[in-house]
């Protein structure tokens, strides 16, 4: 059984807030679980010399993304969870109606996680990149580097086979010169924030 076959019951889903927002929270989830499980595919990051920079190799970089992501949450949630790496096949991207539009959510294939059970959020992609405000100032300025992260993200209910929660978020940390890990560890901290947003696993 896939999760796909339950989005039809996704379009009852509370659309959360106005303008835009891109997050949506079934209304009938009021209970947190006693525990839940954080499946986070490998992370797609830009700029390469980024993690060798501050990571030293890219099996570093996802050692540490796991360790962080687990940290990340338990500040915004009191709930105890386990974060795990995931192939990004364990996915199905599936369409999922928002207040502007449909957005695409990565669901899990339960035939490909048939040792995890109760509340599964999958977090996929993960991208980071990035850019430079552009300065208008004619006198001359020196314009902000910002680190990006962009993430989609459900929380679905394995056991009932439902969708609980999803939406996509994205977080930036601005940096005049050199990039730092505390740049990685800001974006992490707020993806974690907006995942649990306005759903029972927030503090």
């Amino acid at each position: 059984m896939k999760f796909r076959a339950c989005l039809v019951a996704v379009f009852s889903l509370l659309l959360v807030g106005c303008g835009g927002k891109r997050l949506a929270v079934d209304p009938q989830w009021k209970t947190p679980p006693k525990n839940f499980t954080i499946l986070i595919s490998e992370p797609y990051v830009a700029n390469s010399d980024d993690v060798t920079d501050d990571f030293g190799d890219e099996d570093s970089f996802k050692q540490w993304l796991l360790a962080y992501m687990d940290s990340a949450f338990s500040s915004y949630t009191e709930v105890p969870h386990t974060v795990m790496q995931a192939k990004d096949e364990t996915f199905i991207m599936s369409q999922a109606p928002l207040e502007d539009g449909y957005i695409a959510i990565p669901l899990p294939e339960k035939e490909k996680i048939e040792e995890i059970s109760g509340i599964v959020v999958s977090i996929h992609p993960i991208r980071f990149w990035r850019d430079t405000d552009i300065c208008h100032n004619r006198n001359g300025c020196i314009g902000n580097n910002n680190l990006n992260l962009q993430v989609m993200y459900s929380i679905v209910s394995v056991d009932d086979t439902k969708v609980l929660a999803y939406g996509g978020a994205y977080d930036k940390s601005s940096f005049t010169f050199a990039m730092t890990k505390g740049d990685w560890e800001s974006v992490i901290k707020g993806i974690a924030k907006k995942v649990v947003k306005e759903t029972p696993l927030e503090k």
